[in-house]
């Protein structure tokens, strides 16, 4: 079906466009990755998690979408990249996943589909936790890392180390965002090798083109991040996301990030910028009614026409 194919790329694009910040973008504001580089993991390494994972994410969503068409589920991503695009127009990392769940819950009561709400509340909390732990994780790995770094004497073999490490963490929260967010547009709209690697070149395309504006907000406005911070907030996160992985839990990677980044900046005792962080979080509350409120619209006028 092409308007589901379309919609897909969207999803996939707009999922590039915003959630590659939480994937590189403490790398980016600590100034050891440069932008083109980071796109470069991201497309690597995002493509890799795509083929190799998010079966159980996958099998979650599409439970969600159970009883829709394949007009209504289009509609569905449609929605939910439109509020993510709006979101990245501002700079704001919101949540992808927050946007596709809340459109899945409006598509459903549109056509008066019976919505699984334990599954949806179980979502939710874990959007929840999810930051939390992200922040105790990255607090935990600083704790443990920053030591051992002070033992190396050699300031280049230091270097070399922070950045490795970084890259090393950057790597595994680009294939987290295939085995995550990605996969919340594999459960939607279909599984196939060739589809999954078509799904992933099209984020890596969305991180190319859109994705500065956002991974700066992650990387330079939340709090100050050097090599030591960047790693820590970055594989806490990326941490956090595969423990709800393993669950079939499809969180945020945006809140994960953001909750490794401020946790860590309060335990080092650094200035946290409320102002973003506030509007970060507002944008988390709007992403779901707002991408559930457009699927609600659209799938309810599509179907009166007779779509």
């Amino acid at each position: 079906m092409i308007g589901l194919a379309t919609a897909a790329f969207f999803m996939a694009w707009a999922i590039g466009a915003n959630d590659s910040a939480k994937a590189v973008g403490t790398a980016v504001g600590a100034g050891v990755i440069g932008f083109k580089r980071a796109v470069l993991i991201i497309a690597v390494f995002t493509t890799i998690g795509a083929l190799l994972g998010g079966s159980s994410v996958s099998g979650t969503i599409s439970s969600l979408a159970a009883g829709l068409s394949g007009g209504e589920v289009a509609l569905t991503l449609l929605s939910a990249a439109l509020a993510v695009t709006v979101a990245s127009l501002w700079g704001n990392p919101i949540s992808t996943t927050q946007s596709v769940i809340g459109a899945l819950v409006g598509a459903s009561l549109a056509v008066d589909l019976s919505v699984d709400w334990s599954t949806v509340v179980k979502i939710v909390l874990a959007w929840f936790v999810s930051p939390v732990v992200a922040g105790i994780l990255a607090i935990a790995i600083y704790f443990v890392y920053k030591p051992i770094m002070r033992r190396i004497k050699c300031l280049k073999n230091l270097e070399l180390t922070q950045k490795w490490l970084v890259f090393l963490a950057s790597a595994y929260a680009a294939f987290n965002l295939g085995t995550n967010e990605l996969a919340n547009v594999v459960g939607l709209s279909g599984s196939g090798v060739d589809w999954r690697f078509f799904l992933a070149v099209s984020l890596a395309f969305g991180a190319l083109t859109f994705s500065r504006e956002v991974i700066m907000t992650v990387g330079r406005d939340i709090a100050p991040l050097g090599p030591t911070s960047a790693f820590a907030s970055q594989f806490g996160a990326a941490l956090s996301v595969t423990l709800a992985n393993l669950f079939g839990l499809p969180v945020s990677s945006g809140q994960a990030i953001v909750g490794a980044i401020s946790g860590l900046a309060l335990y080092k005792g650094e200035k946290v910028n409320r102002e973003v962080l506030i509007g970060i979080v507002k944008s988390w509350v709007r992403a779901p009614l707002s991408a559930g409120f457009i699927a609600y619209l659209m799938v309810l006028l599509f179907s009166a026409a007779g779509f």
